[in-house]
């Protein structure tokens, strides 16, 4: 091959070679006409996905149990008085109450949890309950005006676990789900039970089941799920990230609000729930605080559901009586 078809060979030939070439490459690799490279799309879950996922953390929380009740490692820092966890219902806080305020049977300093009720709170129980008897109007409850949808009173109890919740409470717009009910009073929660320490998944428990469609998120359920996660301080009580954090799990949202009235009517307006931590008041006399929901208000205050107390969330709550008990307040909502 004569210099000149080398020259013509390697500089016009080639290129046009090579030119054609990648030009077919890129032909053949895009999409034909019409059809649409796919996007992974973040997967949503659906409210029978969240009850299937409560369920196996109610069975995880079965098989770690043993093990929990046998250490007494702390799953996360805390300083004694801290804020931040303040569902403890055996430990006062002298951060927030004078010594002498405290009375016989509130805990002191005591680091038990799972004590008997005291006399004075059986009586308290047992007024509630005979009270919700004799107010029982078409299958509903009615006290001071408010209706209330407790099945504390309808469900037979064999001494077994009852995790379900019924019909009524799930269509409920705002059941009163209660620590002491004796479905599940003795259920297990941390270093004590449902009925001593569990005031936080209480509440928890009762927004979830309003706000959303999730059928299983009973009390004892969401224990289960607060010990799972690491939202219970082992020994302290429960922390403000079951809502903080726990929100997102259940298709909700959580933020912290001001204690003032107009903010909380305003959220409340807004078609959200309130979780508030308390410290010793009128929710509680206990030093170590305590947790309710608050879902409405007309001209007479505030309506209340303290898991704590049939009485409590039988009464409306003028913003100025319960002002002074609030530590912390959270708004919770439906996610979009």
């Amino acid at each position: 091959m004569g210099d000149k078809k080398k020259i013509i060979m390697v500089f016009i030939i080639l290129p046009v070679i090579m030119v054609a070439v990648l030009l077919i490459s890129i032909i053949f690799s895009e999409p034909s006409a019409g059809q649409e490279e796919s996007t992974p799309v973040d997967y949503v879950m659906t409210d029978k996905d969240i009850d299937a996922m409560l369920l196996e953390e109610y069975r995880k929380s079965q098989s770690t149990r043993a093990q929990l009740e046998e250490t007494t490692e702390v799953v996360q820092d805390i300083a004694p008085g801290d804020n931040e966890y303040d569902d403890m219902i055996d430990e006062s806080d002298g951060s927030t109450i004078q010594a002498d305020s405290v009375t016989e049977g509130d805990g002191g300093d005591s680091d038990v949890y799972d004590e008997e009720l005291s006399d004075e709170e059986e009586a308290i129980i047992a007024k509630a309950e005979e009270n919700a008897r004799k107010n029982r109007v078409s299958g509903a409850l009615y006290y001071n005006g408010i209706e209330v949808v407790s099945s504390m009173n309808k469900v037979s109890f064999d001494g077994d676990y009852v995790l379900e919740l019924t019909s009524e409470e799930l269509a409920a717009d705002h059941p009163l789900f209660l620590q002491y009910d004796p479905r599940w009073a003795n259920f297990p929660y941390g270093s004590g039970t449902m009925r001593n320490t569990a005031c936080g998944p209480t509440c928890f428990s009762m927004v979830i089941t309003a706000l959303t469609n999730i059928t299983t998120a009973s009390p004892p359920i969401i224990a289960s799920y607060s010990m799972n996660h690491n939202h219970y301080v082992w020994g302290a009580g429960t922390a403000h990230s079951l809502f903080l954090q726990g929100c997102s799990d259940f298709g909700l949202y959580c933020s912290e609000i001001p204690n003032t009235e107009a903010d909380m009517k305003a959220h409340i307006d807004n078609g959200e729930m309130l979780i508030v931590s308390c410290h010793y008041g009128n929710f509680t006399h206990s030093g170590a605080g305590h947790f309710i929901v608050i879902y409405g208000y007309n001209n007479l205050g505030f309506m209340v559901n303290d898991p704590a107390s049939y009485d409590r969330s039988c009464q409306y709550w003028p913003f100025s009586t319960i002002t002074g008990d609030f530590n912390k307040l959270y708004a919770l909502g439906k996610a979009n």
